[in-house]
């Protein structure tokens, strides 16, 4: 009786490992593909970073001389008012 369920137990432990060795490849497989889509994704978080800076110095620069021009503009009105 307690051989047989040691025997059993053995026999289960026997078709545990086996599986075990059927899923390390393929969790090595996962592995790698996780480790991939974490790499791109840091660099495409990167590249998205740059772009939004190089955006923001663009949008910037335009707000830059739209000011300029109003003052400008501003100085242009009270010169020819206090002329």
């Amino acid at each position: 009786m307690i051989s047989e369920g040691l025997g059993t137990l053995k026999n289960m432990a026997h078709d545990m490992n086996e599986e075990l060795d059927r899923q390390v490849p393929l969790m090595d497989e996962i592995d790698t593909k996780v480790d991939k889509a974490t790499s791109d994704l840091k660099n495409t978080n990167v590249r998205l970073k740059d772009t939004v800076n190089q955006l923001r110095s663009s949008r910037n620069f335009c707000i830059d001389i739209v000011l300029l021009i109003i003052i400008l503009g501003i100085a242009a009105y009270l010169y020819n008012v206090l002329k």
